[in-house]
Formats: structure tokens, sequence, C-alpha cells
């Protein structure tokens, strides 16, 4: 019996409110990763399913508005690539204040969930600080 793999889609950036004309563009355009800006009809969709991801369903949940704070999501960059990425990021001057990787835990939360969790993370590192 032959085991069946899955061809798992190009790694991808999934831009929650990106400031338009950052550098995001060119920086995943130059790491070969797919840029997807994800919009308000998506929030209650999973993180697997913005990524393209087998396996996931193309449902989406109503969910409210989200904090409007920019957020990035990445899927399919080993940690080599990862850091190559982010350093992109920085030489540009992409300035996104919220940036995740998709996880086996993560990928099928809603994409509002994410965000949530990202944001609950973002104050409690702001009040450790003060």
């Amino acid at each position: 019996m032959k085991a069946h793999i899955a061809d798992l889609p190009p790694a991808a950036a999934l831009a929650w409110k990106a400031p338009q004309g950052s550098g995001l563009e060119k920086v995943c355009a130059g790491a070969g990763v797919r840029l997807r800006a994800v919009e308000e009809q998506d929030l209650g969709r999973t993180v697997a399913a913005l990524c393209g991801l087998p396996g996931a369903g193309k449902g989406a949940e109503p969910v409210a508005a989200a904090d409007p704070t920019p957020a990035l999501v990445l899927w399919g960059l080993d940690r080599k690539a990862l850091d190559a990425f982010l350093d992109g990021l920085k030489a540009a001057g992409v300035r996104i204040p919220l940036k995740a990787v998709v996880t086996p835990t993560n990928r099928d939360w809603t994409f509002a969930a994410l965000l949530e969790e990202l944001h609950a993370e973002h104050r409690a590192v702001q009040e450790s600080a003060e």
C-alpha cells in the first residue's frame, strides 16, 4: 500500500490591516511567499483554510469586527527562511506589530480567534515591560 502525501501549498503570509505601500509585497515576492490580505469577511475562516492547507474546511463562522492593529501570520517557512524573511521585513522598514506562525494548535482556529490571542499576548508583554 502506498502512502499518499498531500501536495502542500507554497509558503504564505496572511496580512491583517497591513499598511499599503509598506514594502510587504516586495519582501514576500523576494522570499517566494504568497501574500494574502485577510479581509473582514475572512475573520471567521480557519487559519488553515486561509493558507490553503489540505483538509481545511472552506466555511466561515460569523464573527464580530476585530482590532485593526496590523498582524502577519506566516506558514511554510523553515527556521532559516523565517529568520531571513523577518530580517527582510526589518531591512525594508515594514512595521507590523503582531506576528505569528501557523502551528498544529492554531491552524484550526478562526483568524479572529488567532488575532484575539495575539492581542492578549501583546498586552501581557506590554504590561510586564511597565
